[in-house]
């Protein structure tokens, strides 16, 4: 329960902070939004299912975060294999 706490909080924080930093000349908000994310998607079933709908609305948009999987690192990886629409029909 703890542990479940621990990561909502941290996705939260990390989510918001990323928000605020994304523009920035640097863009590390996008960094800190996808750390957020994971966390938040292993914690909340319900942003993981909205993650999935907001793939199949915008399939263009999904495409190219399928095209940037492999320059990912391995959480980031894991989020769009979890949220990935193709796998979950």
């Amino acid at each position: 329960m703890i542990r479940r706490s621990a990561k909502l909080t941290l996705g939260t924080l990390l989510l918001i902070l990323g928000v605020i930093l994304t523009p920035m000349p640097i863009p590390l908000g996008i960094v800190f939004i996808l750390v957020g994310l994971s966390l938040l998607v292993s914690v909340l079933p319900a942003l993981k299912h909205q993650l999935i709908n907001m793939r199949r609305r915008y399939p263009r948009w999904s495409a190219q975060l399928q095209h940037s999987r492999r320059y990912l690192p391995h959480f980031a990886r894991r989020l769009l294999d979890d949220t990935d629409p193709e796998q979950q029909l």
